[in-house]
């Protein structure tokens, strides 16, 4: 059975410390899109603490739309903010000048269908770890098997730390005593640049 993962912007550590386990995986894309979920935003750490960050989209068949059909809305705004707000959070972190430009390319990437341009981001993010990987879109809905490697029903932003290997790290705004687990894979690759590959590949 193919390895199965929701679709997801700018991935949690967690989500990607799973995804980045395989050389190929499948995204789930015919099923029902759920709102307020990771597959269209993601939590950075800012100067006033976890900072969520949503890219808006448009649905055109409102509530009943696939997630095959979600278009990221066109507007520049929602970039600019966007890139502000992780120039803010990581202008001091060590590796920000070493990837500042591919993530600033990520942001302002003109794909319209949210699931291309989320496979985009999590293709470019795991090679700048040097892991390669295939993403796949699913040809139809699958139906859910309870699998180990269906991680459809997995909230990888709220997800228990504890059922993953713990990843720590120097965060640019947070002590040690006040270490924030699981943000966007953003925090690590700005925070730990190249040694972060060797913590998300621990078993």
């Amino acid at each position: 059975m193919a390895v199965l993962f929701p679709t997801a912007y700018f991935g949690s550590i967690a989500y990607f410390q799973e995804i980045m386990r395989n050389r190929s995986v499948s995204i789930e894309v015919w099923d029902t899109f759920p709102k307020q979920t990771f597959r269209n935003r993601c939590v950075i750490l800012g100067a006033q603490g976890p900072l969520r960050l949503t890219l808006p989209v448009e649905k055109p068949n409102g509530s009943k739309s696939l997630t095959n059909e979600i278009l990221v809305v066109k507007s520049d705004e929602w970039r600019n903010n966007h890139w502000r707000a992780i120039k803010s959070a990581y202008s001091a972190a060590p590796y920000f000048e070493h990837y500042s430009r591919e993530i600033e390319a990520l942001i302002f990437t003109r794909e319209r269908n949210l699931v291309k341009y989320n496979q985009l981001i999590t293709e470019t993010i795991a090679g700048l770890f040097d892991h390669s990987i295939e993403l796949k879109l699913t040809s139809e809905f699958i139906p859910v098997s309870g699998s180990s490697s269906d991680f459809r029903g997995v909230d990888f932003e709220s997800v228990d730390v504890d059922e993953f290997k713990s990843i720590h790290y120097t965060q640019v705004l947070f002590q040690e005593s006040h270490f924030y687990a699981n943000p966007s894979i953003l925090d690590l690759l700005f925070c730990n640049g190249p040694l972060g590959r060797k913590q998300l590949l621990v078993r």
